[in-house]
């Protein structure tokens, strides 16, 4: 019960700092919330078998991919 309520704080919290985040860096907010909601899920379904700190390594991971992927994505563009 604790992990699903881990997880539907953790998608919230990614809904509720997206305003946040899109003014600091835009497209940020996008990464953050997909990654919270993997995040989530790994917490609810794999930390069992993987423990907590891989599920936080990968959300940690998906931020900073997702992130450099927009930066180099953008600077093609340009």
């Amino acid at each position: 019960m604790r992990r699903v309520l881990l997880a539907v704080y953790l998608i919230a919290l990614g809904f509720a700092g997206a305003p946040q985040a899109t003014a600091i860096e835009p497209g940020r907010a996008v990464c953050e919330g997909y990654c919270v909601v993997v995040g989530g899920g790994c917490y609810v379904f794999l930390s069992l078998f993987m423990g907590k700190e891989k599920c936080d390594s990968m959300y940690k991971g998906c931020v900073e991919g997702c992130v450099a992927g927009l930066v180099e994505s953008r600077m093609e563009r340009e």
